[in-house]
Order: C-alpha cells, then sequence, then structure tokens
C-alpha cells in the first residue's frame, strides 16, 4: 500500500475535478491511498499563507510519492514553496500541465488541438475581429493557447488587437468582467469571443445575451476544457476536450511505476479534442441527453439547499460558541451529512504557539463510522490523522483552518464526495475558520478589558490600588462597618530616604525601595484591609473592625518586617518609613479624603519627632 500526496487549487472547478477522479478511480483499484491538499488561493498573499499551512507544516516523509497539478496553484510563492519541500523528499513527482525539472512532466496537447480549433474558427467561420479573454498570465496553459490562436490569425493575415485582449482568472466572473471591458472600450461588437476556459467563456455568454447580443447569430463563442456545464449547455459551447480524468490517471501510474522501480514515461502527452457545437454555429457532436441534465440539476439543487440550510443553522449556533470546543459541539451533529466516513478536526488557538515549537491541540473532533473517538492532545505538526494507516484505497482531502495568515488548524474527510461537487464543503470550513477568529478575539477583547479595568484601579508599578481604585473599593468597606456598627482606621506611610536613593543609586533603585514597602504592606494585611499608593512614596492602609491598640500592633509588624528585609542585606538602602494612624467612628460622615488627611497629619508628627533626632 502506497500513500501518494496530491496538491491543488480550486477543486471546485471542473477540470481540477475531473484530474483528480482519474487520480482516486486509478488508486483504489490498487488499494492504494491518495492525500490531497485543496489550496483555494487569492490575491492576497497573507490569506495564501494560512490556506496553505496545513500542507507546509506536514511531515512529506510519510509520503511516497508525490503529484502536483501545479497550473491550478494561483499563487507563484506558495507553487514554489509547494515544490521545494516536494523535491527535498527525493522520492518520485509528477507534474500535470506544467513542466518542472525532476518531475515525470504529463501533459495535455495544448498546441495541436487549439491549433485545430483555431483553423475552424477563422476559416470555416470567417472570424475577422476577436475578444480574447485568455487565463492568469502566469498558467502555461493560458499563455499557450494565447500563443497559437495569435499565430494562426498571423498566418491568415490577421492581427489579435492588444485592446481586444482581457486577462481573466478561469472563473465565470471573468467572463462577465471582460464584456463589461470590451463595452467600456467601445469594442463589444466582434465576429467572436474565444475563451481560454468554459468557466469564462459560460460568464461572457450570459454578459452578452443581458445585452441583447445573440450566440451564435451575432457573434460566436469558443471556450476550452469540455466541462460539464459547457457541454449540457444551450447552446452547446465550442470547446475542446482535455480528457483531465485520462491526466490523473496518468500521473497517478508513472508515480508507482518510479516507487516500484518499473519503466516509467517521464513525458507522456494526453491527446486533447476540439468539439464543435452550437456556440459557434455547427452542429452538436453528441446530443445533449436532457433526461441525464434535469435529472442531476434536480438532485444538486436539493443536496445544496440541504446544504445551505445547514450552513445557516451551523452559523447560528456559532455565534454562541465561546470556545473552541464549542464549535466542535456544534459541528459533530451534522459530520454525517457531509458523507464519507470519517473525520478529523483538530483545532489549536493557543495565541503562544507557534510552528516551530509546534501547535497544541485544544479541541477537535475524531468521527469514525459513525462514532465519536478521544482527540489526543498532540501537535498538528506530528499529527496528521489518517484513521487506518494499514488500509489502502482511501480518499483523503485536508483543508487549513485559518483566518488570512493565522493558522488554527487541520480539517481532514475520508471518502466524501461533497467537497467534489459542492461548493459548500469550503465555505463550511471558512466558517469554522471564522467562528474560531470570533473566539479568539472576544477572548483578546475580554483580556484587554481586563488590563485596562487594572490599569484604571491599579498602580502599574507596585500592583496595589491607586487613588481611583481605593475610592472605587472603600465604599464596600465603609457600608459594612456602618451596617455591622465596626471602627473604621487608616493608616498612612511615608517613606523615609527616597530622595537620598534617588540621588544617589538612581531611579530605578528607588523604585525598587517603594516596591519594597508595597510588598511589607501586602504581606502583613490579615483581615481584607485596602492597600492603596497614596502618591510617590506614600501608601494608605485602611480597614475596620480593629481596636487602636490592634492598629498600633500592627504597625509594630510593618516596622518589625522592614527591619527583618534590612537585616537580610540584600539591600544598599534602609527601608524605613513615618507612620501614623488615625481611628474613625463607624458613624463618621466625613468624606474619607478628609479621614486619610488626618491620619497623614498623625504621620508628620512623627517625620518631625525623626528630624528632631
Amino acid at each position: 500500500m502506497y500513500n501518494i500526496a496530491f496538491f491543488l487549487g480550486e477543486l471546485q472547478l471542473d477540470s481540477q475535478r475531473k484530474v483528480l477522479e482519474g487520480i482516486v478511480e486509478a488508486a483504489k483499484k490498487d488499494g492504494n491511498n491518495i492525500i490531497v491538499y485543496c489550496l483555494t488561493l487569492s490575491t492576497d498573499e497573507e490569506f495564501n499563507i494560512g490556506e496553505s499551512s496545513a500542507m507546509l507544516y506536514d511531515d512529506f516523509g510519510q509520503y511516497d510519492g508525490f503529484i502536483i497539478y501545479a497550473e491550478s496553484i494561483y499563487s507563484a510563492a506558495i507553487r514554489t514553496k509547494v515544490v521545494s519541500k516536494i523535491m527535498e523528499q527525493h522520492k518520485p513527482v509528477a507534474s500535470i500541465d506544467c513542466p518542472l525539472p525532476g518531475m515525470i512532466n504529463v501533459s495535455s496537447d495544448n498546441e495541436t488541438a487549439m491549433q485545430i480549433l483555431s483553423k475552424h474558427l477563422i476559416n470555416e467561420h470567417n472570424i475577422r475581429t476577436v475578444n480574447f479573454i485568455s487565463g492568469p498570465e502566469d498558467s502555461l496553459d493560458s499563455v499557450t493557447r494565447k500563443r497559437v490562436f495569435e499565430m494562426e490569425m498571423v498566418r491568415k493575415g490577421l492581427k489579435l488587437e492588444k485592446e481586444r485582449c482581457f486577462t481573466g482568472d478561469y472563473y465565470a466572473r471573468s467572463g462577465r468582467a471582460a464584456v463589461a471591458y470590451f463595452e467600456s472600450k467601445g469594442l463589444l461588437e466582434a465576429d467572436a469571443y474565444v475563451c481560454a476556459n468554459d468557466q469564462m467563456a459560460l460568464g461572457a455568454f450570459y454578459a452578452l445575451t443581458d445585452r441583447g447580443i445573440k450566440i451564435p447569430e451575432d457573434t460566436i463563442l469558443s471556450g476550452y476544457d469540455n466541462i460539464f456545464e459547457a457541454a449540457n449547455h444551450y447552446p452547446r459551447i465550442t470547446t475542446v476536450n482535455r480528457f483531465e480524468k485520462k491526466l490523473g490517471e496518468a500521473a497517478y501510474k508513472n508515480v508507482i511505476f518510479a516507487i516500484e522501480g518499473k519503466d516509467y514515461d517521464k513525458n507522456p502527452v494526453i491527446d486533447s479534442q476540439p468539439v464543435y457545437a452550437e456556440s459557434c454555429g455547427c452542429s452538436a457532436v453528441r446530443p445533449v441527453n436532457h433526461r441525464i441534465v434535469v435529472n442531476q440539476y434536480s438532485r444538486s439543487k436539493l443536496r445544496e439547499a440541504r446544504y445551505s440550510e445547514m450552513i445557516s443553522e451551523l452559523t447560528v449556533e456559532l455565534t454562541n460558541a465561546q470556545t473552541a470546543e464549542d464549535i466542535c459541539n456544534a459541528l459533530k451533529p451534522r459530520l454525517p451529512e457531509l458523507g464519507g466516513d470519517a473525520f478529523c478536526l483538530l483545532i489549536s488557538d493557543d495565541e503562544n504557539s507557534s510552528f516551530e515549537s509546534g501547535v497544541n491541540v485544544v479541541a477537535g473532533i475524531n468521527y469514525y463510522n459513525g462514532r465519536f473517538g478521544a482527540v489526543s492532545k498532540e501537535y498538528i505538526r506530528e499529527h496528521h490523522p489518517r484513521f487506518d494507516n494499514k488500509v489502502g484505497g482511501h480518499l483523503y482531502i485536508i483543508d487549513s483552518i485559518h483566518y488570512r495568515e493565522k493558522f488554527y488548524g487541520i480539517a481532514i474527510i475520508r471518502d466524501s464526495n461533497m467537497p467534489f461537487f459542492s461548493e459548500f464543503y469550503r465555505v463550511l470550513i471558512m466558517t469554522l475558520s471564522s467562528a474560531l477568529e470570533r473566539v479568539r478575539n472576544v477572548r483578546t477583547m475580554q483580556k484587554m478589558i481586563k488590563t485596562l479595568d487594572e490599569m484604571w484601579v491599579f498602580d502599574p508599578m507596585t500592583h496595589v490600588y491607586n487613588r481611583a481604585g481605593f475610592f472605587k473599593f472603600s465604599e464596600e468597606i465603609l457600608q459594612k462597618a456602618r451596617q455591622e456598627k465596626e471602627d473604621m482606621f487608616f493608616i498612612f506611610l511615608d517613606l523615609d530616604g527616597l530622595k537620598i536613593v534617588n540621588d544617589e543609586y538612581g531611579h530605578e533603585m528607588g523604585d525598587r525601595m517603594i516596591c519594597d514597602m508595597a510588598d511589607v504592606l501586602r504581606k502583613l494585611r490579615n483581615r481584607g484591609e485596602l492597600l492603596m499608593r497614596y502618591g510617590g512614596d506614600e501608601f494608605v492602609v485602611f480597614g475596620k473592625g480593629r481596636t487602636g491598640s490592634e492598629v498600633e500592633e500592627d504597625i509594630v509588624r510593618i516596622r518589625k518586617a522592614m527591619k527583618e528585609l534590612n537585616d537580610s542585606g540584600d539591600r544598599i538602602y534602609k527601608l524605613d518609613a513615618s507612620i501614623g494612624y488615625n481611628m474613625v467612628p463607624y458613624d463618621n460622615e466625613k468624606p474619607l479624603s478628609s479621614l486619610i488627611e488626618l491620619a497623614d497629619q498623625e504621620m508628620y508628627k512623627e517625620k518631625r519627632e525623626k528630624h528632631k533626632r
């Protein structure tokens, strides 16, 4: 049994699905596993970093071979990283439709098929003005198709005008955007719209018909790839059948041959075949089986309606999630609807973790054959579950759980068709990612609020109450004293010699002296007294339920603690303070500030006596 890793982007596109189907069908016959990394990338490289994290931090050493559909990975930076990591393994690898050094290069015959299609459009339909909609500029397929078409036009003495070329992204939206672009340039009318793939051709078709332009009566239209939607469209789209399943099968088989030490084809080429149909004015090569189309459409609509309902229900439930565990619990009841026999979700929302040290799993799901198992608290980096490591013939699809560049974990589903035929699986992954980001943001906000609260009421250096905190919480002591008819007291302390320490040893040593005083007072509290840093070198202790003699005993203990600290010999300064106190009857009506001043006055009596000595 072999484990083959396959890397591709945009699984929701028909061409990518067909390639994967070809690989999976061949692997199942052999009893081998296919592990797929789906990379739905964007122009936002920070998003792409998160999207590729599960793949980039996997251990490639566990795989026996690799297949990469580099043309479908629409980020040069990520594509380079994938290729580099694969080549580090020194194991058999096949590249589909993108020749790469050191790999088995499997390709479709783009040149011949595009040349035949171009000649057909130019010679048979006598086109002269063309609006060309190409794919990404770094796509070899797209570049080849445009180049071949331009060459055929030149042979006929024609020219593909630069302003009549639009660069798209292989999605239907690009076809719509291209039509809008040509319209803005006054170039909407053309003999033909030639598109680098069927998705863009379909987008252009509806954009044109919305503007009253009929196909093929007013302009003809062609695509490329012969996807299901184009083949069963009316009018059927003129296109090229690339036989993508054969591409996938050829890539897989030659990798297996290389693993087993057998002879293999280093550069297999799969023939492509033009398909002439109604969108260019020809008759369809084969009739559309409307029964199949209608049945598939009805089934798809019902399935998508249920998936939409499930995502909506889950989204509502996730708004109440407070932890990663809550997110997992919300997803669990819905797992049977995803299809397949196993699903694993490993999540880390540890803000202090890093890939270098490992990402600690804090929550997850381990679903297998209808049962939930325990999720081990392991590192994601070292643990990509494969469920039955001794059983082959399975398809695993792995997605990153992330928000932009922040990687939260991985989702793995086995033998499910949902990722193949429904974009709702992708929506589900994004929903989980967004929910985790919201949970983390809420937790971060709570920490920030707590920190701000503490900054408002605590002195940042000594971590005892400042004036705001003291006056906020002293009211509770006042109320209890009056209810329980217990007298209150204030102890006022003023550090002696702080200015000398600052001048001779620096303010850092002076700050340490202030903190020592706070520590002494903090340790000697025993009945819920409030402790406040009243000023630069002044402290106040406020409490209730003690007599004057007991407060004096407390002061003796404070002096004793200062002496013990001085006797330890750990300080270059002598910790000392002038101390005064004031007893307050429980029925006193004076404001706290006035009562503190009375204790302050008592303290100054002692300070003056010290100066006399």
